[in-house]
């Protein structure tokens, strides 16, 4: 009988147990789908802050590429214009402007006239068709017909910046299409740089990584970082530029949902299975009390039942 009460205690203990694992996977399972889904929420919001960042990058490079075009127009047009009228209308066009540090004009590809020249010496002369650093951009560019932006790296003249290559072509006197050379545009990249306000980013509480693939090597080139890169499981949106991408990485500072948020939910998980399989627990116990009760009731009225009959047998036998 007791090995009996043993298996009955120890199959309530082993249903407890399955009991607490059910409610526990069950609460966790239930929690992840609402971290999943929190997880979606916060990633549609990094994609629309990713996107209106990367509006923002090209609608700046379009406003300088007006600028680049305008110098464009004029050499293919063929307008003769010299160094003094070049200076008069680059310098109306420098007016207010922080990003664009000098403007260009390379005959050929040979950079021959610049605005401000002053602090940009270093640059006259500087064959951007062979100039290792500059040279894959601008054959692109040449070659595409398209505008392409270099960079950034270290220029000649000193400092970061990027530079936008717009190529013009000319038509000669057979009527064919003849490459002249490029307007060209040095940025100041750190400007350009806050002036797409990519630090807000950081005081959203995303960290980013923008960056490209070498032309030739398929190396990966990094535009610009927070200063925390911290990108695991990132939101990736691509940002297309006249020949070349972009690759804009996000991903909040403390992830999609906080590794606090996660254990507090899995202390949840395990308090609520513990109690829920405690009630159980107890339920069980009750009831394995309670039948052991009513079967000790049940053996004591068996056992009065018997001494009684027994008792009326030996006063038959005695009376006669």
């Amino acid at each position: 009988m007791d090995q009996k009460r043993k298996m009955k205690r120890k199959y309530i203990r082993l249903k407890t147990t399955l009991v607490f694992i059910f409610i526990f996977l069950a609460v966790w399972c239930v929690i992840w789908i609402i971290n999943q889904s929190q997880e979606r929420r916060e990633k549609l919001k990094a994609t629309y802050t990713a996107e209106s960042t990367v509006s923002r990058v090209e609608s700046q490079l379009s406003k300088y590429l007006a600028e680049s075009d305008l110098m464009k127009r004029i050499v293919e047009k063929e307008y003769d214009i010299d160094n003094e009228q070049f200076d008069k209308l680059a310098e109306l066009m420098q007016e207010d402007e922080d990003v664009i540090e000098a403007r260009e004009l390379a005959e050929d590809g040979v950079v021959s006239r610049i605005y401000p020249m002053e602090g940009n010496e270093a640059a006259m002369g500087l064959d951007m068709l062979q100039n290792p650093a500059r040279k894959k951009e601008a054959r692109l560019a040449r070659l595409s017909g398209e505008y392409t932006i270099a960079g950034p790296y270290e220029l000649v003249q000193g400092g970061t910046g990027a530079l936008l290559f717009d190529p013009a072509y000319i038509t000669d006197q057979n009527g064919e299409e003849k490459f002249w050379g490029f307007s060209i545009l040095v940025m100041n990249w750190d400007n350009f740089i806050q002036e797409v306000e990519l630090e807000k980013l950081e005081e959203a509480g995303y960290d980013y990584q923008i960056w490209k693939k070498d032309l030739y090597t398929g190396e990966k080139i990094v535009i610009d970082e927070s200063e925390n890169s911290n990108l695991n499981n990132s939101l990736e949106v691509a940002c297309s530029v006249p020949n070349d991408t972009w690759y804009f990485e996000i991903c909040p500072k403390e992830g999609w949902y906080s590794k606090s948020q996660l254990w507090l939910n899995s202390l949840l998980s395990a308090l609520l299975a513990v109690l829920i399989a405690m009630l159980y627990w107890q339920r069980r116990m009750r009831s394995y009390k309670e039948a052991r009760y009513a079967e000790k009731i049940k053996k004591s009225a068996e056992e009065a039942k018997a001494a009684n009959t027994a008792k009326t047998g030996f006063l038959s036998r005695m009376s006669h």
